[in-house]
């Protein structure tokens, strides 16, 4: 008999924090093995797929990057941390109009907090390039 594992959201902050100082000393081997992990634990989350997508384009892998922030959409397309990240790579991959449509989608989900802002910060860089 298999019994599944049961982690407190507590447990679940601290792995994807551990897993985010990994990321940012560019430990990506042991980044990646913490969210894959936190993405067993918590299938139905899509906050482990957009710590992977981080990941990817922490490493300058921008494709790898979307894959990842499109399965996080496809869990929650309410997510404005997830519609922000897309975003931000769509700009970098040079496609505005997708870029424009995901940032606008994070503006109108979070209008007010930390994501909002970070993306009406990425508008704005979006609408510089656009007048070039």
């Amino acid at each position: 008999m298999t019994t599944a594992l049961q982690s407190s959201p507590d447990e679940l902050a601290f792995l994807m924090e551990a897993g985010i100082v990994y990321r940012d000393a560019h430990e990506f081997a042991e980044a990646e093995t913490i969210f894959r992990g936190v993405r067993e634990l918590s299938p139905s989350s899509e906050v482990p797929d957009i710590a992977l997508g981080t990941l990817r384009f922490e490493q300058g892998d921008l494709p790898g990057a979307v894959k990842h922030y499109r399965q996080a959409l496809e869990k929650n397309p309410q997510s404005a941390w997830g519609h922000s990240h897309m975003g931000e790579a769509q700009f970098f991959l040079r496609e505005p109009a997708e870029a424009r449509r995901h940032l606008e989608r994070a503006i109108a989900l979070d209008p007010k907090g930390s994501t909002g802002k970070f993306a009406r910060g990425m508008m704005e860089l979006l609408g510089i390039v656009e007048r070039e």
